[in-house]
């Protein structure tokens, strides 16, 4: 238990200051519990890929309603 106890230490470090992302969004398609369509990213990365998917999610809904 004590190892395990240490990884998560470890992993709670590593993760400070980072965002939970999922790389393919659930909406379009991704998992929301594959641990392959997770990644951690910085608040500024996090920022810009938020937009980036706003952006693609709204092209597809105006694509869809012509």
């Amino acid at each position: 238990m004590d190892h395990f106890f240490d990884w998560r230490i470890r992993d709670r470090q590593h993760l400070a200051g980072k965002e939970i992302y999922e790389i393919k969004p659930v909406i379009l398609g991704g998992s929301p519990t594959d641990p392959a369509n997770k990644t951690t990213l910085t608040r500024q990365q996090h920022i810009e890929a938020v937009c980036y998917w706003n952006k693609m999610i709204l092209e597809l809904r105006k694509n869809k309603a012509k």
